[in-house]
């Protein structure tokens, strides 16, 4: 009979089944309640335990993820700004169908950016005047 956390016929019971060469992780006991685990992932756990070093993965901030936001939008305007241009100088070359829909594309783009911008910079006066 198979057990689960020590419990005998639980794992049996809610359909638990297990893993060939190993327990019900399929890793390798080391003792106790410590398992071997392989690193798949550069964030997950170092193989001695603990955390990566700090110079190994470097953390996502804030501050990347809005100036890639914004490169998004530049390049929505970019594009936006060609394609009228292109519609100017040689209308054949591109469909007003295109057009149009890289315009709205760009607009939708940018108020998102401002209805972001707008709340974050509400939520930072809110938090410096929170008495």
């Amino acid at each position: 009979m198979s057990t689960l956390f020590g419990i005998p016929g639980v794992s049996s019971s809610i359909g638990v089944q297990s893993v060939p060469g190993g327990s019900l992780t399929g890793a390798t006991p080391v003792g106790g309640d410590r398992l071997k685990l392989s690193r798949t992932d550069p964030l997950h756990f170092a193989s001695g335990g603990g955390t990566p070093g700090l110079g190994d993965v470097k953390p996502a901030s804030f501050e990347n993820a809005m100036l890639k936001a914004m490169d998004g939008v530049n390049a929505a305007q970019v594009d936006s700004s060609n394609a009228m241009q292109a519609m100017l100088t040689d209308p054949d070359s591109i469909d007003a169908h295109d057009v149009t829909i890289a315009m709205a594309k760009a607009n939708m783009s940018l108020d998102i950016t401002r209805t972001i911008l707008t709340r974050v910079v509400t939520a930072w006066k809110d938090i410096i005047n929170t008495r």
